[in-house]
């Protein structure tokens, strides 16, 4: 169920090969499969007719225009499990306290030459917040996406989400309605993303998704911001021998219940700590309502790579760049500095498991997978504006420095650029 392999070894180091080679390529047959989707649903002449026709298609229900985007305050939705609803505002404030310490900040200067600049923050005008059903209600999701584009001030934000999983969980239809959600798409996978865009104009879509979504998202890039490369969920536990064996594997199946092709790796200084996690990951698999999920991601996915010491575990480490990192043990907590920013989120500490992470510890869920974590920053507050600049130049400062820069415009072969600046020179 673990596969274990030295990293010294040949078969350890064609496994370290494999994990990091394997996570270069984009989904290209997922970008192909949802290409002629999105397309059709950007380029309908009498929107929403394509969306519609995808949402019968792929979603199985059949909606009219009118019943294709809901208002969850119009919708019954009875009182949640009382529970649920506490724990729900807890997340929230977590996640909203988190976020207030993101906003940007702007900045106005004036130069040595008198010329005044001012950069500051601009809320979007709409934000697209997808939430995925295909498995279960995941109210994580929606609070990661919507709070911080409330946080930073957007006036719209506009959720997708499956119909199934709006007509079967109440709690749902309660928290969308809690957060003062007012439009739902009710459209999943790669037709939800593009109907967010073409039919309803959102200027940018967060949020996680299976491997359509994903494609779906890159598509539409090239008209309106997205937040990250997302794929499959992933976790890296670097774990020294005193890490809690039984912590360990709890934490690796948190994240193969996600999906069958999640990615569960465990890098040791102890073979006998990885010996001790695949046993207690027999022993706890058997009790878990997801049991099957997690076993294929197990047997498909789940690797433990022991090293000569957790020193050398850091250079492969980094290049894998996990979405989540954990350290297990006192000799892989004093790592943190080392690993921190090559991750998408990092967890210090047997008391920190990624599932923190996932509901209520604050920071976003949202994270860079496949290794993007090298280039991709998890989702923020400040993904949720856009930057207005200006300059203005007054004319003895244009005087002074109209000569330099006609110059360099001259370098370019740009004559049209270099006469508007001698104008300013007079």
């Amino acid at each position: 169920m673990l596969r274990t392999v030295a990293a010294g070894g040949r078969a350890g180091r064609e496994a370290l090969r494999e994990l990091l080679v394997s996570r270069r390529a984009p989904d290209l047959a997922a970008v192909r499969e949802a290409l002629p989707i999105v397309e059709e649903v950007l380029s309908d002449p009498r929107p929403p007719r394509a969306l519609l026709g995808w949402v019968e298609r792929l979603d199985g229900v059949k909606l009219s225009a009118r019943g294709l985007v809901v208002d969850p305050s119009r919708v019954p939705a009875p009182r949640p499990d009382p529970s649920f609803a506490a724990a729900f505002r807890l997340a929230r404030r977590r996640i909203a306290s988190y976020h207030r310490r993101q906003l940007p900040r702007g900045f106005s200067f004036r130069d040595r030459q008198g010329v005044s600049f001012r950069e500051r923050p601009v809320p979007l005008e709409s934000v697209g917040v997808y939430v995925p059903g295909g498995r279960a209600f995941y109210p994580s999701s929606l609070l990661m996406g919507a709070v911080p584009a409330q946080v930073a001030g957007v006036p719209r934000v506009v959720v997708a989400t499956p119909p199934r999983a709006f007509r079967e969980s109440p709690e749902l239809r309660w928290a969308l309605r809690e957060l003062g959600i007012r439009e739902v798409l009710l459209a999943g996978g790669a037709h939800g993303v593009a109907g967010l865009v073409g039919f309803l104009g959102c200027r940018k879509v967060v949020g996680p998704g299976n491997r359509w979504v994903a494609a779906a998202k890159h598509l539409v890039s090239a008209l309106v911001s997205v937040d990250l490369p997302a794929g499959p969920s992933e976790v890296l536990v670097v774990a020294s021998g005193d890490a809690p064996p039984e912590l360990v594997a709890a934490d690796l199946l948190a994240q193969a219940e996600h999906d069958p092709e999640a990615v569960c790796v465990l890098f040791t200084d102890s073979a006998e700590l990885a010996s001790r996690v695949g046993e207690e990951l027999a022993a706890q698999l058997p009790d878990l309502a997801t049991a099957a999920t997690a076993r294929a991601a197990l047997e498909r996915r789940a690797l433990a790579v022991v090293f000569g010491t957790l020193g050398e575990a850091v250079a492969p480490a980094r290049a894998f760049a996990a979405e989540h990192l954990q350290l297990m043990g006192r000799g892989a907590g004093r790592l943190r500095g080392e690993l921190e920013a090559h991750a998408g989120a990092l967890f210090s500490g047997s008391s920190t498991p990624t599932a923190f992470g996932d509901y209520l510890a604050g920071p976003n869920h949202v994270l860079p997978t496949g290794g993007a974590g090298r280039s991709f920053s998890g989702l923020s507050t400040r993904d949720f504006v856009r930057w207005g600049r200006s300059v203005s130049f007054p004319a003895k400062a244009a005087r002074r420095l109209a000569g330099p820069a006609a110059t360099l415009a001259r370098f370019e072969g740009l004559d049209a650029h270099a006469r508007a600046l001698a104008r300013r020179a007079r």
